[in-house]
């Protein structure tokens, strides 16, 4: 019974936070070494067995998803989603080998449509760090450049807001919600394509030279209904220290309690929070949910792998 209770009061907390889930890929169910179930292969890159589920690069749990193009031919995978009007994209990304030009990118749009397919939104990691907000139908549409800059082979979490009424975006990176220029005039909302209907998640890997990307725990779900909070809390995030025996809370205002759960629900350890970290040290390696509750009561929860 203890174990359902919080199966289900999981599921429940998932939905409050993400509304409908519409994907939700973290590549562990995938065998090693093959293209992950769900996607289709649009542009194969380096080859078709080059983009597949690895181990060797991961940000949460044993495996990941590896895209590798090539000069003048990208690797670009589909997956088809029935994208509402407000929809949300997210995943960890890592650019493990980065070409001098577009490199790798994620976002939604329609590869039936226009001479090389749609793309609604595309958020791009190109030469010397540089990211770019973009939407392409034809070769032709509005291309922002982000005020951040990305290192290779670091773990970014991603977040892409679409309001496909408006046909504006918001891009997050780690929590931050980032600007964009063109020219001397700066954007903080990005336009989208404005005719085209998105029935595609689109993830790729460059065609400007040879370049590598790393994507994991994707997701894709339905923002409508949900309230809009300047510290929205799906930006909540843990981490692990180097020697796995700490956690850190990021992007979540005042937590104030703690429990932590191992896989079939068990409590293992639960107190008070004086700062954003939990020491750790005392648990076995495996995975385990901790729930955080802030000063208003609000209650979110997290997955995490303890490696040793």
């Amino acid at each position: 019974m203890k174990t359902n209770l919080f199966i289900t009061g999981l599921l429940l907390l998932q939905t409050l936070m993400f509304g409908q889930v519409l994907v939700n890929d973290d590549f562990e169910s995938d065998a090693l070494g093959a293209f992950p179930s769900g996607y289709k292969l649009q542009y194969n890159g380096t080859g078709t067995a080059n983009q597949k589920v690895v181990n060797n690069v991961v940000k949460n749990g044993a495996q990941s998803f590896q895209l590798e193009g090539k000069a003048n031919w990208s690797a670009e995978v589909y997956k088809i989603v029935d994208f509402p009007n407000l929809v949300t994209v997210e995943s960890w990304f890592n650019m493990d080998l980065a070409a001098n030009g577009l490199s790798a990118g994620i976002g939604i749009g329609n590869f039936s449509v226009g001479s090389w397919g749609t793309r609604v939104s595309r958020l791009e990691f190109c030469e010397t760090g540089n990211i770019y907000m973009t939407s392409y139908y034809n070769g032709s549409g509005p291309r922002y450049l982000l005020n951040l800059k990305y290192e290779v082979n670091k773990w970014y979490f991603i977040k892409i807001e679409h309001n496909l009424t408006t046909r504006k975006a918001k891009v997050f990176i780690d929590g931050q919600q980032l600007t964009g220029t063109i020219g001397s005039e700066v954007f903080s909302e990005f336009d989208l394509q404005k005719t085209i209907t998105p029935i595609h998640l689109q993830l790729l890997a460059g065609n400007a030279g040879k370049a590598r990307a790393m994507f994991d725990d994707v997701k894709v779900y339905d923002t409508n209904g949900l309230a809009t909070v300047e510290d929205s809390t799906d930006n909540f995030i843990v981490y692990l220290s180097e020697n796995q025996g700490e956690i850190f809370l990021k992007n979540l205002s005042a937590p104030k309690d703690f429990i932590i759960y191992d896989a079939v629900g068990n409590f293992v350890k639960g107190g008070k929070l004086l700062q954003n970290s939990i020491s750790i040290t005392a648990l076995e390696p495996g995975v385990y949910f901790v729930n955080v509750t802030d000063k208003y009561g609000k209650t979110f929860s997290k997955k995490f792998l303890k490696r040793k």
